[in-house]
C-alpha cells in the first residue's frame, strides 16, 4: 500500500464489512456499538497487523464520535451508510455569518482518509468575533491536496483539504459539548482529549507489537548466517522488549479501565485523574520508540532499507507517536 499511498479498495471493502469505522456508532446506525476497552483493544489489534490500516481505523472511528453531534435527521443521513466516515482537522479557516448558517473558506491539514471520507470537519473563526465555530461539509465540496509525504504511515491519504466560499448550513454545523439526537453511547460522553490519547497510544501498542513480529522474522531469517552467540543475544534483546511492551500494556489498560469505570458509574472524572492519562500516554508512547530504536540498532543496514517490513513497521511507529496528543 505504500505504492499507492492509499488505503486500497479491496482493504476498504473488509473494513466496510467489519464496520470498523463504525466501532463506537450506534447498532441503530450500523454500528458496532462498542465500549471504550473493547475498542482500544480493536485498535491495538489491527495496528498490530498493519500501521497504516489501524491508523484508518483509529481515525475513522475517531471521527464517526461526532454522532450524537448532529440533529437526528441530519445524522441518519451522515452516518447510516456502511462507508460512512469523516475526515477533519482541528486547523482554522475563516467563517462569515450569513442566512441560514456560514460560508468558510480555508485550507486544513492532516486530513486522514481524506481519499475515502465522505464528511468533512474543520474548525473556523468567526469573521469580527473570533468564535469558534465546527463545521461539517460533504466531500464533493472539498478539494484534497494530496501533500502527505510523511516518513511512515504513508498510505492513510493523510492530505490537506482546501473549501472557497462554501456553504455551511447551520444544522451542519456542531458544537462537542451539545448532544441534539438519541444516538449516543456512554462513550461518547468519555472526555474527548482523553478518548484521543488513549486510542492512539492503543495503536502505538499495536505497531510496537507489528515491529517485534517483523524483528523476529528477520532474526529468523538470518539465523544460518549469525554466529550462536550473536543470534542469543539479539533473541534475549528481543524477548526483553516484549516483556517491556507487556507490562506497559498492562499499566495502561489499567488505568483506562479505571477512568472507565469511574465514567460508566457516573462519578466525574476529575483533572487529576485524566492529566494521569495524558502524562501516562505521552511518557509511555516515547518509551515505546526508544524501545524500537534499541531494537533496530540490532539489525544493521537491513532495518533502513524502506522497502522492507521491518523498516516500514518501524516508520510507522515513529510516524504515530508524533502525534500532538502523544508527542511529550
Amino acid at each position: 500500500m505504500e505504492e499507492s499511498k492509499t488505503i486500497l479498495p479491496e482493504i476498504l471493502d473488509i473494513i466496510y464489512e467489519h464496520k470498523l469505522f463504525k466501532i463506537f456508532t450506534p447498532k441503530a446506525l450500523g454500528g458496532l456499538e462498542l465500549s471504550l476497552i473493547d475498542g482500544l483493544k480493536t485498535f491495538q489489534q489491527v495496528g498490530a497487523i498493519d500501521g497504516n490500516i489501524g491508523w484508518a481505523v483509529t481515525i475513522g472511528s475517531g471521527g464517526n464520535m461526532f454522532v450524537p453531534l448532529f440533529g437526528r435527521e441530519v445524522c441518519k443521513e451522515r452516518f447510516i451508510h456502511k462507508d460512512a466516515v469523516i475526515a477533519g482537522s482541528g486547523k482554522f479557516g475563516v467563517a462569515k455569518k450569513v442566512d441560514g448558517g456560514y460560508e468558510i473558506s480555508g485550507q486544513w491539514k492532516y486530513c486522514s482518509g481524506a481519499d475515502y471520507a465522505t464528511l468533512f470537519t474543520m474548525n473556523c473563526k468567526l469573521e469580527g468575533s473570533g468564535e469558534i465555530v465546527t463545521c461539517s461539509v460533504p466531500r464533493e465540496t472539498v478539494e484534497i491536496i494530496p501533500d502527505w509525504n510523511a516518513i511512515g504511515l504513508k498510505a492513510t491519504a493523510s492530505h490537506s483539504m482546501k473549501v472557497e466560499n462554501t456553504f455551511v448550513k447551520e444544522e451542519d454545523t456542531f458544537e462537542f459539548d451539545l448532544f441534539k439526537n438519541e444516538y449516543e453511547l456512554p462513550v461518547h460522553r468519555f472526555p474527548f482529549t482523553s478518548f484521543s490519547e488513549s486510542s492512539f497510544f492503543s495503536l502505538c501498542l499495536g505497531l510496537m507489537e507489528q515491529l517485534i513480529t517483523e524483528a523476529n522474522t528477520a532474526l529468523n531469517q538470518k539465523r544460518e548466517g549469525l554466529v550462536s552467540e550473536r543470534y542469543e543475544l539479539v533473541k534475549e534483546i528481543l524477548n526483553h522488549i516484549q516483556s517491556q511492551l507487556q507490562r506497559v500494556e498492562e499499566n495502561f489498560y489499567s488505568l483506562v479501565a479505571k477512568l472507565w469505570e469511574k465514567h460508566t458509574n457516573g462519578e466525574v472524572l476529575h483533572t487529576i485523574d485524566l492529566e494521569e492519562l495524558t502524562t501516562f500516554c505521552k511518557e509511555h508512547s516515547s518509551e515505546l520508540v526508544s524501545m524500537a530504536l534499541t531494537l533496530i540498532r540490532y539489525f544493521g543496514m537491513d532495518a533502513v532499507i524502506e522497502t522492507t517490513s521491518l523498516n516500514r513497521a518501524w516508520r510507522n511507529l515513529c510516524t504515530a507517536s508524533q502525534h500532538a496528543f502523544l508527542a511529550p
